[in-house]
């Protein structure tokens, strides 16, 4: 079975939760004899190594032996983060693919590859798009208006015109947005929260539930001392150094914390390409300064997480905005390290028992993240009892077994 993986951003220029969902899947698949190929937007300039076809450009290569194909249009649109197909990679794209061998393409982010879809329609392919967040919704991808409080709903894009002061035109997306969603042969989600946000919004077709895997080949397994009364406690956060991923509370919250048991290692880099990226984080940097428990510990690759979870006792997913999923939270599980999260945060409720392998605290009183590690810095053995509970994630083995049947049944 030949398999085309589209996602909007990838390997090397890009490392986030998407991307990593994407790699991991390709590389199972290879592993049981299928055939791989993932077409992604190239953000980098047109000078690096790509040709032209027609109006839009292209590069192959390979990242960790998996065949990439990047495209382009000669000037990226300004807004090619917001529109809803494309008339000239709808135009273009068969050109660069070999439609013909492809069996099933698998959107996991439709974001600027979007017109993929009437490329499989009008080849017979069928399509199985993956909601990995709330960009179809929401142009913001997270369901949060310009101050960062969380939005409910778009309502088919008047609330976008209304508190977000965007144009009337998000309302044609929004409408072109969800006859994508439809016309798509299957939907699936990671976590219930994106099932029940689209539902709630009346975006009806029938969603299936296929939680994602671990490939359990990079976890190296952890044998820490139990904790006593007096044992220092190392929190730490993995991931996106951003505003809407709760960095800057977390930081203010263990400021707020006296305690000299308590040390926090904060794990992640910015995508340095965003200015206000940078702005956050060097404001950030300030902050921490005033407190020399915060470590800055920078950026990390995917082979130093079992390295990274070592060091740290307990997890922090403290996101402002809606979380579709946050594979942090099944990271640090498999490592067997319990986790804190935001109560938005999507495999949370997958995956966390409160009290029994870790706590959910309430976006709507922050105060309760710092009761939970106050709480924790007071006793550190409730530490031992919560890696006594954790259960471990399924392996990505279960999640490409799942998947690798609906794609049979599609192409039955």
């Amino acid at each position: 079975m030949n398999i085309l993986y589209v996602v909007n951003d990838f390997f090397p220029l890009f490392h986030g939760g998407v991307e990593r969902y994407v790699l991991n899947i390709c590389k199972q698949m290879q592993r049981m004899g299928n055939g791989v190929k993932v077409l992604t937007y190239g953000m980098d300039s047109k000078e690096s190594g790509y040709s032209r076809k027609g109006d839009i450009l292209f590069k192959e290569y390979y990242y960790e032996n998996v065949p990439v194909i990047a495209a382009r249009h000669l000037d990226i649109p300004a807004d090619i983060g917001f529109r809803i197909g494309d008339e000239i990679f709808g135009k273009n794209i068969s050109g660069i693919l070999p439609l013909g061998e492809i069996d099933v393409i698998h959107i996991a982010h439709p974001m600027k590859c979007s017109a993929i879809i009437s490329a499989a329609e009008r080849s017979g392919i069928p399509t199985v798009l993956t909601l990995t967040d709330f960009w179809l919704l929401c142009p913001m991808g997270r369901l949060y208006k310009p101050d960062y409080s969380p939005c409910n709903t778009p309502m088919e894009g008047e609330k976008c015109i209304r508190e977000c002061g965007m144009d009337n035109s998000v309302t044609e997306r929004y409408a072109l947005a969800k006859n994508m969603f439809e016309r798509v042969t299957k939907v699936i989600a990671p976590s219930r929260l994106i099932i029940d946000v689209f539902e709630q919004n009346g975006w009806s077709k029938d969603i299936s539930l296929v939680r994602h895997g671990v490939d359990y080949r990079y976890v190296k397994y952890i044998n820490k001392e139990q904790k006593n009364m007096n044992s220092p406690v190392v929190v730490g956060y993995t991931g996106l150094i951003t505003k809407f991923k709760g960095v800057d509370l977390l930081v203010e919250i263990f400021k707020s914390i006296k305690s000299e048991k308590l040390e926090m290692h904060i794990y992640g880099d910015i995508y340095k390409e965003w200015v206000w990226q940078r702005a956050f984080y060097e404001k950030l940097k300030a902050s921490v300064q005033s407190d020399t428990r915060i470590k800055l510990k920078g950026k990390y690759t995917h082979n130093e997480l079992s390295d990274i979870f070592t060091a740290i006792d307990i997890s922090i997913v403290p996101s402002t905005t809606l979380e579709s999923y946050g594979l942090v939270v099944v990271e640090s599980l498999s490592h067997g390290v319990p986790v804190v999260a935001s109560d938005i945060v999507g495999s949370a409720r997958e995956y966390i028992t409160e009290g029994m392998n870790g706590f959910i605290f309430s976006l709507e009183k922050p105060d309760t993240l710092r009761e939970i590690i106050e709480k924790i810095a007071k006793d550190p053995t409730i530490i031992n009892a919560l890696r006594h509970h954790i259960v471990f994630p399924p392996r990505i083995e279960e999640e490409a077994f799942m998947l690798e049947s609906i794609y049979r049944r599609l192409i039955a």
